[in-house]
């Protein structure tokens, strides 16, 4: 046996590309929306999501024993704590256990994770299903979705954020206030959706905003300044953002819950060599979803978190949490409207649509529950 400590954890103050919502005007079905006038912010933190800090525990992260014969894998991942149960299921030993031997490699973004995976310097990936994947998927790439990675709960953990002064001021005091004003997501792509699906509940679509690209960090730094007008920040950053008195939530929850943005992705390849070693991996990701899903708050599941994302334990703990599959079920038709919504967009770079389900190999969750049923 011999004790490891592999991850890449560079200090790292970004979230990712976190996700994606519906265009009702171009006629995808699937959620329903409303496009009532929103009420006014109450220009303070979200209650529910932002208790007052306070000393956190701060546990000892066991060492983990790696059998000498485990097989190696490689996984990119962007250090936000949507991934926490890729990061929870490797520092308690979980993938350990299933006889592998996992290198976590760090990446600043996702843009590179569905090329990295193609071309198999990443076994494994986990990151948003955007245009990047289903571009490489239509030049037949040879990268295959085997899990899910996180949804949305409600409220929602990537909110429609505005500046605290334009609350007080009243100068923006609904959705609807936003038509043809400066609003910032992260990346092209996947925020876009989310961000469509907020604005229509107040009558609006992406097209009747001007739309900006801003990291998270960035745009909260932005709309203290004014330079943009309301933004879509990811948590942790968006209870911080609150804590701050910087930004306050314009929109809470929105009706995009009954989506999977990101997903579990891996190289054809070595899918086919490891079909074992595969399960085994998704085996130790659910069971670390679960234990996530029964008490995220955990001291030690926090200082996980904190060890990947340099975020600090009581912000992860009252920031709202992502929502994970404990059963590993992928939702084919939310995959369909994501697909949609960048054609539409004008973001793919083929003509005809893909089958998202001939994109889709269940088998390594099926095999996990088995195992994690034995």
């Amino acid at each position: 046996m011999r004790t490891r400590r592999r991850a890449s954890l560079p200090v790292f103050q970004r979230c990712l590309i976190v996700t994606v919502a519906l265009v009702l005007a171009i006629g995808i079905p699937g959620l329903s929306l409303t496009s009532a006038q929103t009420p006014a912010p109450a220009c303070a933190p979200l209650a529910s999501a932002t208790p007052a800090p306070g000393a956190m525990p701060a546990p000892v992260i066991p060492a983990v024993e790696v059998p000498e014969n485990a097989i190696p894998v490689t996984m990119g991942y962007v250090p936000v704590s949507i991934y926490a149960p890729v990061f929870v299921a490797f520092e308690k030993g979980y993938f350990a256990e299933r006889g592998l031997d996992v290198t976590l490699e760090s990446l600043a973004g996702g843009s590179d994770m569905v090329l990295l995976t193609a071309t198999g310097d990443f076994d494994l990936g986990i990151g948003g299903i955007g245009p990047a994947y289903w571009n490489a998927a239509s030049q037949g790439l040879g990268v295959r979705i085997i899990a899910p990675g996180h949804a949305e709960g409600s409220p929602v953990a990537t909110p429609l954020m505005i500046s605290k002064v334009a609350c007080e001021s009243g100068s923006i005091a609904s959705v609807a206030d936003l038509r043809g004003k400066r609003v910032a997501v992260n990346a092209p792509g996947a925020t876009e959706l989310w961000l469509d699906t907020a604005l229509r509940t107040g009558g609006l679509a992406i097209g009747d905003v001007d739309l900006q690209f801003l990291s998270f960090p960035d745009a909260v730094v932005a709309l203290e300044s004014g330079a943009i007008d309301a933004a879509m920040i990811g948590e942790p950053l968006a209870t911080k953002a609150e804590q701050d008195g910087f930004a306050v939530r314009l929109l809470a929850d929105f009706p995009v819950q009954d989506i999977q943005p990101t997903m579990i992705f891996g190289n054809g390849q070595w899918l086919a060599d490891n079909p074992e070693a595969a399960a085994g991996f998704i085996a130790a990701y659910l069971r670390a979803a679960r234990d996530l899903t029964e008490n995220f708050n955990d001291p030690l599941n926090l200082a996980i978190i904190e060890k990947y994302t340099q975020v600090p334990p009581a912000l992860i703990a009252g920031s709202v949490k992502p929502v994970y599959s404990t059963d590993g079920a992928i939702d084919v038709a939310g995959i369909a409207l994501l697909q949609t919504f960048f054609r539409n967009r004008g973001q793919l770079d083929y003509d005809e649509d893909l089958d998202p389900a001939s994109l889709v190999d269940t088998q390594y969750v099926d095999r996990a529950n088995q195992l994690l049923g034995e």
